[in-house]
């Protein structure tokens, strides 16, 4: 069996993507910071042309065609460089976690930026980079639940996007990249994932007309989480 599966990998063409791959672009897609090339700089999706998506370095990368994937691949580092500029780029302003997830420091001018996947993780030294690489989904469900928590105080829809039944007090709340969505029950939130940008769009418009966003709230871990870390 496994020299057969070998043989299927060594055959298998190489833009294609392997089950645990196909996982991980579902999972980082919506927060994916690029709408180009990171090659070409062409816009993904146009021209005909079939976007191509791979992950490398637990990343995702989305490239405008096949022909890209040998340029990107000559120097992957420095691509993804390029692409985790563009996360923290897009997902600075709107970080809601004003202390460090792993260390529970309050965030200063010396921060330090880690792109997960697509998401960005600020955290107040190097020592907390070790210790969220060693746990990522552990300290990125705590950025998640502060996206939850910084933008539900501020919703501005008080209906479901999908039924258009109210919220009502326990909406499902659904987050797809940076981005909370309220839902009137668990249904609505595999149909929304099924075209997402015109519902996106509409919940843009409507945040767009609600008044300006509450403080950002303070997330700092349990005590006791960042024991024998110093340096502060």
């Amino acid at each position: 069996m496994k020299i057969v599966l070998l043989a299927l990998l060594l055959l298998a063409p190489a833009t294609a993507v392997l089950p645990d791959d196909a996982e991980i672009i579902k999972a980082q897609k919506p927060s994916y910071p690029l709408t180009t090339c990171v090659i070409s700089g062409e816009e993904l999706g146009s021209g005909g042309m079939k976007q191509v998506d791979l992950v490398r370095d637990g990343h995702l990368v989305s490239l405008c065609c096949k022909g890209c994937v040998k340029d990107f691949d000559k120097d992957p580092a420095a691509n993804l460089k390029k692409i985790e500029a563009a996360v923290v780029a897009a997902q600075s302003a709107d970080y809601p976690v004003d202390t460090c997830v792993a260390g529970g420091d309050k965030l200063d001018e010396n921060a330090v930026n880690l792109v997960v996947g697509t998401k960005l993780v600020k955290l107040c030294c190097n020592d907390c980079k070790k210790i969220v690489l060693a746990e990522p989904s552990k300290y990125l469900a705590r950025v998640d639940q502060a996206y939850i928590a910084a933008q539900s105080a501020n919703y501005p829809l008080d209906i479901c996007p999908i039924s258009e039944h109210a919220l009502g007090d326990a909406p499902v709340k659904y987050l797809h990249g940076t981005t909370l969505v309220q839902f009137c029950c668990e249904d609505c939130v595999g149909e929304f994932e099924k075209d997402p940008k015109p519902l996106l769009a509409k919940l843009a418009a409507a945040r767009a007309k609600a008044p300006a966003k509450a403080e950002k709230p303070a997330t700092a871990p349990p005590a006791g989480e960042h024991a024998g870390h110093g340096g502060h």
